[in-house]
């Protein structure tokens, strides 16, 4: 679960302008919203509550039942109790871009609403941590109505009531937007308040596997990429394996007592959201271990990995029967096979008909290849990398290069599809990183495309003997952008530095238009590890590939480059993607694409492009009236630092510089020495 779907309620009791300290750390924590809830308090006690919370953390900040307030300090919204929102007949007139909030507790309370609110609170959803008795003796939703709910509504839902670690990403996965709670927080002192949200957004796992001595595969793998992305992991081990990279010299597996008892001394912890298992030493094994998960964790996902074969061609499982299979994947949710595992555990079934009676989701895996095999593209379709050119909704996004495409098959009939370009060569563990990324992405809340483009990212860059990039919040957009200018890496680090250490931006645009492919790679690793260092999101201009490859933030598009959908299509929801814009029609034609913001202009004459659309001057920007487009604009092109007050004024979220302000930064040294960074840095 991710920070920002979290929602603390306020003790209503009048605690004094003390908390305000500890209502700002929790938004310096990255909760998503502080809903000061008071009904006792006064205006004036309010008002003295709020001029007490720093001016920047106001707008996530949300008030019940004063609206006023609301207004006059900048709020980010105003809630509504259930009497509150009876009361009125239309939506309380607020500012733009301040949200209104309403509770529920029922199906026909929902219906009932005489307007369309930003979310709505759906309460007890479980037994009240605060409110002794609530929600305990009545009749709470099953998991069926929530989902159903959840789905039905056509605004966010927020699950109230009951809120701790051990359910808040169970809620999530049956579809609420966010969770929010009061009684976890009560009485928490500051000091204490970074570890309860940490336990209460950690992703936790059941690690379930062989054992590898090398610690290049199995649990020992999964453990340490469970700890690099700062997850909660439990381990459950399955058989004891003699292999290294090379060879696979046998197991021995741990019976069913031994299973028992492995997951009995995991009894005083909080539960896991979901389960992954990996080597099996037989079906029975698989069905078993299943069946305990399930009896001691009913709201865990379970994840099976299937390993048939040991990449050294070791044979692990042999092909099961019909029956065999189908009583074991009778209580699985998820299964991850390659090509090989798709031929020998689908048999003639298409992927779609094997989801459908076995109730399971399918995701077969494209991006693990096995040494003589083809990875799968999931639909009756095999190539190598490198060789045709896949069908497919990401087939297009190179002509030139086959996409790795993996597509996952839901039990009611869902198709998802992922793709990446084909780097590196296979390496020992491969599938176990997939799997362990994939388990991750869906224990913090994310959706299955998320989580598949996540994992499908991880291994791209382990093939190339990368370290996977670790989980990072989705990055927010400055005020102002750095355009590089340069032709070579120690030029544009050079450059970089410079502006960063003065404070002059904190937002990085990679463009390098003449340079070789490989020099450009080169150049865009140091600068993202430069970028990382000094905590400003990088984008790379126009190349998408670039981007997936090295995890940068994000793309700015022109308008004759990659098209914005196979971009989102390819980086996912988290990246940042611009689109460079020059006139009215442009602009109302973005609206429809999935992209973040605009690049609008050029405001003046530049010698950093060749082809220049039509000047576009401060008059321009202001007959476009920009104070009303729903998208952050920033002006573009021969822009000099001096104007961005009065380009701020006319509506513009932010400026893009380049030349302009390395000029204004002067010959002066950055204040420490320079040293270029390794662009590959490898794996151990």
């Amino acid at each position: 679960m991710r920070r920002d779907q979290v929602i603390v309620l306020t003790p209503p009791e009048w605690r004094g302008a003390s908390e305000a300290s500890w209502i700002a750390s929790l938004l310096r924590l990255g909760v998503g919203r502080v809903h000061i809830r008071k009904p006792e308090a006064s205006a004036e006690q309010l008002s003295t509550l709020l001029e007490a919370i720093p001016r920047a953390l106001r707008r996530r900040c949300v008030l019940s039942q004063q609206p006023e307030l609301v207004r006059r300090y900048g709020l980010g919204g105003l809630h509504l109790s259930v009497r509150g929102w009876r009361e009125l007949s239309a939506r309380p007139a607020l500012a733009s871009g301040q949200l209104v909030g309403v509770s529920c507790h029922s199906r026909e309370e929902l219906q009932a609403l005489p307007f369309a609110p930003d979310y709505a609170y759906l309460s007890p959803v479980a037994p009240s941590l605060s409110k002794a008795g609530y929600g305990a003796g009545q009749q709470l939703w099953t998991e069926l109505e929530l989902q159903e709910l959840c789905t039905e509504t056509p605004f966010p839902l927020i699950a109230l009531g009951g809120i701790a670690p051990a359910t808040a990403g169970h809620f999530l996965r049956l579809g609420f937007a966010g969770v929010a709670s009061l009684g976890y927080w009560q009485g928490l002192p500051l000091e204490e308040l970074p570890e309860a949200l940490r336990r209460l957004c950690a992703p936790r796992l059941l690690l379930c596997g062989g054992l590898d001595p090398t610690g290049g595969a199995g649990i020992t793998a999964d453990l340490s990429h469970a700890q690099r992305l700062s997850a909660e992991s439990y381990s459950l081990i399955t058989a004891v394996t003699s292999q290294d990279a090379e060879h696979f010299y046998g197991l021995t597996p741990l019976g069913e007592e031994e299973l028992r008892g492995q997951l009995r001394s995991l009894e005083a912890l909080p539960p896991p959201e979901v389960a992954k298992i990996g080597l099996v030493a037989s079906l029975e094994q698989l069905r078993t271990l299943a069946g305990l998960i399930r009896a001691r964790y009913p709201h865990c996902l379970i994840l099976w990995d299937p390993i048939l074969r040991s990449s050294s061609g070791y044979q692990l499982l042999p092909p099961p029967t019909a029956e065999e299979l189908e009583a074991a994947l009778g209580a699985v949710d998820l299964l991850l096979p390659n090509a090989y595992e798709q031929r020998q555990l689908l048999g003639r079934l298409s992927p779609a008909e094997a989801a459908r009676r076995w109730h399971c989701t399918l995701i077969c895996k494209g991006a693990h290849p096995s040494p003589g095999l083809v990875p799968s593209l999931g639909a009756g379709q095999d190539t190598k990398a490198g060789a045709n050119t896949p069908t497919g909704p990401c087939a297009d996004l190179d002509p030139s290069a086959a996409y790795i495409t993996d597509l996952g098959y839901t039990p009611e009939g869902q198709c998802i599809t992922s793709c990446c370009p084909p780097a590196g060569t296979d390496r020992h563990g491969t599938g176990c990183l997939y799997g362990t990324e994939l388990a991750l992405a869906l224990a913090s809340g994310l959706s299955l495309e998320t989580a598949m483009r996540r994992a499908q990212r991880a291994v791209s860059h382990y093939r190339q003997g990368l370290r996977p990039p670790t989980a990072r919040p989705r990055p927010t957009l400055g005020r102002r952008m750095f355009v590089t200018h340069g032709s070579t890496p120690e030029e544009l680090l050079l450059q970089t530095e410079r502006v960063l250490s003065l404070g002059l931006s904190d937002l990085v645009e990679l463009r390098m238009k003449e340079a070789s492919a490989p020099l450009r790679e080169a150049a865009a690793r140091q600068l993202l590890s430069l970028c990382r260092s000094y905590g400003v999101p990088l984008l790379i201009n126009d190349d998408v590939e670039l981007a997936f490859r090295i995890a940068a933030d994000g793309v700015h598009l022109g308008q004759e480059d990659c098209p914005p959908e196979r971009a989102r299509q390819l980086l996912g929801p988290e990246a940042l993607i611009g689109l460079t814009c020059n006139d009215a029609l442009q602009l109302e034609c973005a609206l429809q694409l999935p992209i973040d913001y605009i690049g609008l202009g050029p405001c003046h004459y530049t010698e950093t492009k060749q082809h220049l659309a039509p000047i576009l001057g401060h008059e321009g920007y202001r007959r476009l009236q920009l104070h009303d487009y729903p998208l952050p604009v920033y002006a573009i092109g021969g822009i000099e630092p001096q104007e961005e007050p009065e380009l701020r004024a006319l509506g513009l979220h932010g400026i893009a510089m380049s030349r302009s302000l390395l000029r204004s930064t002067g010959e002066s040294k950055p204040p420490y020495p320079i040293r270029l960074l390794d662009p590959r840095p490898c794996l151990p």
